[in-house]
């Protein structure tokens, strides 16, 4: 539950929903992310069942955003948060949009390659890689969980640092993909190449919505303890 010492602070009822309301999107995130895990370990199952599942979730979180949208806009949260709140609520929607679209992805390539047993062995080794990234986001997911859950300002600080740090490990990754992607340009096609290449700079993209999230959650609770 989000911490009430923290959420005081804001006083206004609207806003404390506001925030309340935004773990639900963390927890359709962490749930997308152990199925997209699921998807990479095992491409060659059914993948249909977990994909719909994702796209289940992408609909709610839409349904959240316009709501939380409808109170924001409403008058529910004061004028000087709101910018905050609003870009809060784009890049929460965005990680669920995200996961969506790599289970789209990987439906689509089980449909060509994948079905068919084609160049599997390298494409797994890239596979795995993209489990590791969401290892470190199912961690990064709950980190800026906790940061609505502390309420001091030098916790929160250090849930933010471990967020970056986690990013960082994810830059790393998706760097050493890249470069595997390109000395191995010549014996795949360009069909794997740019499927590789897209899934691995979406995976990143959570990553970075996440620390993005971690430095506006930040920001607002400086701006209510002055």
């Amino acid at each position: 539950m989000v911490n009430y010492h923290f959420l005081k602070k804001l006083m206004i009822i609207g806003e404390r929903q506001s925030l309340k309301n935004m773990e639900k999107y963390m927890s359709l995130a962490k749930e997308n992310s152990r199925l997209l895990i699921s998807i990479f370990e095992k491409p060659e199952n059914d993948i249909q069942s977990m994909g719909k599942t994702i796209g289940e979730n992408e609909k709610a979180a839409d349904e959240i955003t316009l709501q939380l949208k409808r109170d924001i806009t409403s008058g529910a949260i004061g004028s000087s948060l709101m910018d905050n709140f609003l870009t809060l609520i784009e890049k929460f929607d965005d990680i669920i949009d995200k996961t969506y679209w790599i289970s789209r992805e990987m439906s689509r390539a089980k449909d060509s390659f994948i079905a068919n047993g084609f160049h599997m062995e390298p494409i797994k080794g890239f596979y795995e890689n993209f489990e590791k990234i969401l290892e470190l986001n199912l961690e990064a997911v709950d980190r800026v969980n906790s940061m609505l859950e502390v309420s001091e300002i030098d916790e929160v600080k250090e849930i933010r640092a471990r967020i970056q740090e986690l990013e960082e490990e994810v830059d790393e990754i998706k760097d050493g993909v890249i470069d595997r992607l390109y000395r191995t340009s010549e014996s795949i096609s360009y069909l794997m190449f740019n499927h590789v290449n897209s899934i691995v700079h979406t995976l990143d993209d959570l990553l970075d919505n996440c620390e993005d999230i971690s430095d506006l959650v930040l920001n607002t609770m400086l701006s209510v303890s002055r």
